[in-house]
C-alpha cells in the first residue's frame, strides 16, 4: 500500500474515532497537537492494523511522535 494510501488510511479512521475531520493533517503533524490522545491512538492503531492485517508491535509504538511515524511502521509491516 502507498504511503499516500495509508495516510489517508489514517485521516479516515483518525476521523472515525475522534468524531472530527482531520483534512489539515500532514506526514509532518505531530500527533498530540491534533488533540489525539493515547487511548485514541490505540483505537486508531488497532484499526488499523485490522483493516490492513498486520500486527504493530507495542514497543514500536512508543517511538511514533508524527502521523509520518506512525505511516512508516504500518508500511514496514504491510510490506513485510
Amino acid at each position: 500500500m502507498a504511503r499516500e494510501d495509508l495516510l489517508v488510511l489514517f485521516k479516515s479512521v483518525a476521523t472515525r474515532i475522534d468524531k472530527r475531520a482531520f483534512d489539515h493533517v500532514t506526514r509532518d503533524s505531530v500527533i498530540t497537537e491534533l488533540g489525539i490522545d493515547s487511548l485514541s491512538m490505540m483505537q486508531i492503531v488497532g484499526e488499523m492494523e485490522t483493516e490492513l492485517g498486520v500486527m504493530i508491535p507495542d514497543e514500536d509504538l512508543v517511538e511514533i511522535r508524527t502521523v509520518g511515524d506512525l505511516v512508516g511502521k504500518v508500511e514496514q509491516r504491510v510490506s513485510a
